[in-house]
């Protein structure tokens, strides 16, 4: 099984070729949580996979609700479990918070690999054009490719090339502006809504409520995965007055 959550379509495109490629189930996050399953029976030969975006070098609160929640019946002593994290450029430490969290279960992590894909965090970056998209998008298929050859031969071992330097302390530094910093009050709506109500449908915490016929966010803190922003239909959803020259992205290779 491969769980995923995906804001943007990179993870989930790493994702289904992973599972294309395994023949594995594959499971979102966002719709585990909001069934409120937690518990799974794993074979003794099935690998247990997570693909995620990597978020200020570490992982997307999602995931760590969702792995503090989990439980799995193992079919043997040493289940393979791996994560697949895509990045802008690096992860640092995100593997080791994974770790952590696996090993409050009894478990531990067998692989890691990393991804890098086109960088979408609009409050600091523009979205590239098109042709940088595609370029970035055709370098990310050989690394995806050793990912699954990896992956279905159940190999161990650390494959992350993207950790960067000084993994553990970028992460130290850096993952707490995420963890204390998920505030909701910045975003803003223009009068260019369309009600189609896409934004609550998609939010992965529930964090949106359509009122007035507009987004209203009604939790002080969501994943902070700017989904709603990138997937808006009208681009009418901003945060503060810097995504609104940023651009939006999703990735042109997966389904919406």
């Amino acid at each position: 099984m491969i769980f995923t959550f995906s804001a943007t379509g990179n993870s989930k495109y790493v994702a289904e070729r992973i599972a294309a490629t395994t023949d594995d189930r594959l499971i979102f996050l966002r719709d585990a949580i909001r069934s409120r399953s937690y518990r799974y029976q794993i074979g003794r030969e099935e690998r247990v996979g997570f693909v995620v975006p990597v978020y200020f070098q570490g992982i997307p609160s999602i995931l760590r609700f969702f792995l503090e929640k989990l439980e799995l019946t193992a079919g043997s002593k040493e289940p393979y479990i791996y994560v697949v994290f895509t990045c802008g450029q690096w992860t640092g430490d995100a593997a080791g918070q994974v770790s952590a969290l696996l090993k409050k279960k009894g478990l531990s992590l067998s692989a890691q690999f990393a991804v890098t894909m086109v960088d979408n965090y609009v409050p600091a970056f523009t979205v590239p054009g098109e042709e940088e998209i595609s370029r970035i998008l055709d370098e990310a298929e050989a690394p995806i490719d050793d990912a699954c050859r990896v992956i279905r031969a159940r190999g161990a071992g650390d494959y992350n090339r993207c950790k960067g330097p000084a993994p553990a302390l970028q992460t130290a530094a850096m993952y707490p502006a995420y963890a204390h910093g998920r505030s909701t009050k910045p975003f803003v709506v223009t009068d260019h809504c369309i009600s189609c109500g896409l934004c609550q449908e998609i939010c992965p915490c529930g964090a949106i409520l359509i009122s007035g016929g507009k987004p209203a966010w009604i939790k002080p803190k969501c994943v902070h995965c700017f989904g709603c922003l990138h997937r808006c239909p009208a681009q009418a959803i901003h945060w503060k007055n810097a995504s609104e020259a940023h651009g939006r992205y999703y990735n042109p290779r997966v389904e919406k």
